[in-house]
């Protein structure tokens, strides 16, 4: 019997809270008995997504999920029998990935070697260090800001709060990266089957499939 097709937000999906630093400062300090639950309560409130955010995140990790489950089953295939996949794929009008039969550069240079999964097909970088040193000492030196040095070319402890100015880049490329993921997931979803055509009437959609018209908004229409 296939599984059950979930169409809206289930229940027990959990809310994201904006601000986690803070938030994480509030629930220590509900810990240490310096605030009350109440206290926490309204913060979370204060601070919570809102529903379209959260309907819109349960959304796409279902997109990217499905997609990734998609490509698994691709790549097995394409593993057993390349060239019958390939067919498939040219009579279906869809490419494969090249990287799947070559082996990309190195996003960071070092010692570490590029590993190819199994199952999907990606490829990830290991983390070896260019010098060999143990726990203790590989702390110490990141509390100095001597390690990790691709990613903090500036020398900054690694152990310490982020500043507000930090907060906000952070919060903003995360933006960034969200739209990138979903202009990502239209290319390779082919716009959700619906192709990049304008309409007959009105305009091409690119919004969220299943929303059931929620929140469009009446518009002007003309006959192409």
């Amino acid at each position: 019997m296939p599984d059950k097709i979930i169409t809206k937000v289930p229940e027990n999906y959990e809310w994201e809270i904006h601000n986690l630093q803070a938030y994480a400062d509030k629930k220590a300090a509900l810990a240490r008995g310096e605030i009350t639950e109440l206290q926490l309560r309204e913060f979370e409130h204060k601070y919570k997504e809102s529903e379209a955010q959260r309907e819109g995140r349960w959304r796409r990790e279902h997109v990217m999920k499905e997609m990734h489950i998609q490509n698994a089953q691709n790549y097995r295939e394409f593993k057993d029998n390349p060239k019958s996949f390939l067919t498939k794929m040219i009579d279906m009008g869809k490419h494969v990935s090249e990287w799947w039969v070559k082996r990309p550069k190195k996003p960071v240079p070092g010692r570490g070697k590029l590993v190819q999964n199994p199952i999907t097909g990606d490829w990830q970088q290991e983390y070896k260090p260019n010098k060999s040193m143990n726990m203790r000492a590989w702390l110490d030196a990141a509390n100095q800001g001597k390690v990790m040095k691709h990613m903090n070319p500036q020398g900054k402890s690694l152990d310490r709060e982020p500043t507000e100015q930090e907060k906000g880049i952070s919060a903003e490329m995360k933006k960034i990266r969200g739209k990138k993921v979903w202009q990502w997931v239209l290319k390779e979803t082919d716009n959700f089957g619906r192709g990049w055509t304008d309409p007959k009437w009105g305009k091409l959609y690119k919004g969220e499939p299943g929303r059931g018209g929620k929140n469009i908004k009446p518009g002007k229409y003309s006959i192409k």
